[in-house]
């Protein structure tokens, strides 16, 4: 040690600021420091150290970032786990304390609609306020929870390793809370750290390889082969999201009922028994249409800033969130110009070419179909394995075409019941039968997909489907049970029941009507129930929590 090194440079060196860590001889303090020294290099970055032999779990970590971030009690940017295992009497308990991984390929950047987050020169993913809209599309794309919603400021924040701080090189709260040293800021060389990450993984967490985190995990030694979250016994649902369940369902219902009467429609020409509804398109149309316009303006109560809305479209090269706004605001434009051309061919022989509207009803169709798919690309997320699987874009699809068909047949029969006042005779059977035919295609179809995802489920021992599994077939059982009965009910059941009465001597326009609307209640009930089971069932990927908790965050 330099003689010129005085006591009290030692004892204060961890609350004093880079440039105040050097004696007068120039020499830095003997005792390791807990950031780095030296400015970053090209090519680096900063990142998290945390050493799980020292760590002792008494969350002071925790308590001094939410003091120095001002977050309420349910927000925990720094959160404090436990792992277990071994075998008595030879076991062990150690704790792990993560905050954001700053990670190389970060989910939470990538997903975003708004591009709320960038990550800064030193590597540093930060969350930008002011451009939130508090939509939590990245609380779903992140596989360690890190983005979390402050219900306070209805925005999304996370850990930014208290970069003003950081910049003016003092130490982060985290680090200068632990006692035990337990964490630190480093450095790293990017291009090295992606070849090799193996030192970002550690027992209960999330792969390294997902988003290439950057935080580097010291494991204490002889830790036993088999270490589990200690909180995986807690199973709790996740939050239904009302209004995406709302929105989801109606927008899928308005473009299987646009999609289907477009293309009988179109067929009508060489379809004679499809003939009534080249009048009727128009009104159909419109019908699809004002459904989507209640589904668009449900999604808003997603948001936590819904007058910011229109930021959700910024990032449209990139993010399916923005692609699924826009490509139903185009599909409503669009098919508001469709239907009213339509009405005005109807009411007032305003004639264009079939060529004409051939392109304009399949241009809207198309633009239907790519919002579904985008729909469906939301949830097709790594950290959550009970959405990332083919079988989220089939459901939403087939919901679309088990709900439009049914709605079209209710629409159809009302106008015809209206305009002709005469008993149901070969001039609603054609479209009766077809519209009923594809419903039940669909549900048949639905079926399967639903019993699929439970078996494959029920296969796969990986913890987050696993936990699927147990919420879907033991909490939420009478739940799933009804929604197959209300399927079977609607697709099958009703329809049979119309197939034999759809004849002039014994169904009525009328009876028509309160049978199709039957089946179409029956079936919204059911695909909106099934959109819940989708919500709440998912477990996410996380990081351990603790014995007592669910997860190691507060909320979503």
């Amino acid at each position: 040690m330099n003689e010129n090194f005085s006591l009290i440079d030692l004892l204060d060196e961890q609350e004093l600021p880079l440039k105040n860590r050097v004696n007068k001889s120039g020499y830095y303090s003997p005792k390791e420091t807990l950031i780095p020294t030296e400015p970053l290099k090209e090519g680096e970055q900063y990142r998290f150290h945390f050493d799980m032999s020292k760590c002792i779990g008494c969350q002071c970590c925790v308590v001094a970032c939410n003091e120095q971030n001002n977050n309420p009690p349910d927000v925990n940017w720094r959160r404090v786990g436990e792992i277990e295992g071994g075998f008595y009497p030879n076991t062990q308990k150690l704790h792990l304390s993560m905050a954001c991984n700053h990670c190389l390929d970060p989910s939470c950047l990538t997903g975003c609609p708004t591009d709320a987050y960038v990550k800064l020169s030193d590597g540093i993913v930060k969350h930008q306020a002011e451009e939130c809209i508090g939509c939590g599309y990245c609380t779903w794309n992140c596989p360690y929870g890190v983005p979390q919603y402050n219900s306070e400021r209805n925005i999304v924040t996370k850990c930014d390793m208290c970069h003003s701080r950081l910049k003016d090189g003092d130490i982060p709260a985290c680090v200068s809370a632990c006692p035990e040293q337990a964490i630190r800021i480093e450095k790293v060389n990017i291009s090295q750290w992606r070849k090799e990450h193996a030192q970002a993984d550690a027992p209960g967490v999330p792969n390294s390889e997902m988003t290439i985190s950057t935080t580097r995990i010291t494991l204490p030694k002889n830790i036993p082969t088999e270490m589990l979250k200690a909180n995986r016994h807690h199973i709790e649902p996740e939050k239904p999201h009302t209004s995406l369940i709302f929105m989801t369902v109606l927008t899928q219902a308005a473009v299987g009922g646009f999609l289907t009467l477009w293309l009988s429609e179109r067929l009508s020409t060489f379809l004679h028994f499809l003939k009534p509804l080249q009048d009727f398109i128009a009104f159909g149309a419109t019908g699809m249409l004002t459904v989507t316009g209640v589904a668009m303006l449900a999604a808003l109560f997603h948001l936590g800033r819904p007058l910011y809305a229109y930021k959700a479209l910024r990032m449209w090269r990139r993010s399916w969130l923005s692609r699924e706004v826009l490509f139903f605001s185009l599909f409503s434009v669009m098919g508001n110009i469709y239907a009213g051309l339509a009405l005005a061919s109807h009411f007032w022989k305003f004639k264009l070419s079939n060529i004409f509207y051939f392109g304009l009803g399949g241009t809207v169709a198309l633009l239907g179909l790519a919002g579904v798919y985008a729909s469906a690309k939301i949830y097709l997320v790594p950290a959550r394995p009970a959405w990332n699987t083919i079988r989220t874009p089939l459901r939403f699809f087939l919901t679309g075409f088990i709900l439009g068909p049914l709605f079209s047949l209710v629409i159809y029969s009302i106008y015809v019941a209206v305009t002709t006042q005469e008993i149901v005779g070969k001039i609603f059977h054609g479209p009766a039968i077809a519209f009923l035919v594809v419903s039940m295609l669909a549900g048949f179809f639905q079926l399967g997909v639903l019993l699929a995802r439970l078996f494959n489920l029920h296969e796969d021992q990986s913890t987050e489907l696993y936990g699927s599994t147990f919420l879907l077939i033991h909490r939420f059982k009478k739940h799933f049970l009804t929604r197959m009965g209300l399927l079977v009910i609607a697709c099958f059941i009703i329809p049979e029941v119309l197939f034999h009465f759809l004849n002039p001597e014994k169904l009525s326009a009328m009876g028509l009507i309160w049978l199709s609307s039957t089946a179409f209640v029956l079936a919204s009930l059911g695909e909106f129930l099934g959109r819940y089971l989708f919500f709440v069932t998912v477990v996410p990927k996380n990081m351990p929590g603790s014995f007592f908790s669910s997860t190691a965050r507060g909320r979503d």
